[in-house]
């Protein structure tokens, strides 16, 4: 069983990140998000790629209008690092990353 296996019935919403969470949820107005907009009650359930500091981590968050949630949190391995390594920041998983996610649930 993976690491992610408690998760694997939540709607994970493979194609958003952080920057689309919070002008889903949060944000209102001329964001320029063409995605819509969430209604308050609305939940959504993404990974984030954290490279503020190393080792760097991966989180399955939850967003809605209230904010964020991290729901759990396991450190990337080094061989994905090179998504992230030009700036600190919080990322859009990308598609390999996104693959080996999939395998831990």
């Amino acid at each position: 069983m993976g690491e992610l296996t408690k998760f694997k019935d939540l709607p994970i919403n493979w194609d958003i990140g952080p920057a689309d969470a919070v002008a889903l949820h949060l944000e209102w107005g001329n964001t320029g998000y063409g995605g819509g907009y969430a209604t308050q009650d609305e939940e959504s359930y993404y990974f984030s790629v954290d490279s503020w500091e190393k080792p760097f981590r991966v989180r399955l968050q939850k967003m809605d209008s209230d904010g964020p949630t991290v729901l759990h949190e396991i450190e990337l391995p080094e061989r994905f690092w090179s998504c992230c390594d030009h700036a600190c920041g919080s990322y859009t998983a990308p598609e390999d990353v996104k693959e080996w996610l999939k395998t831990l649930f």
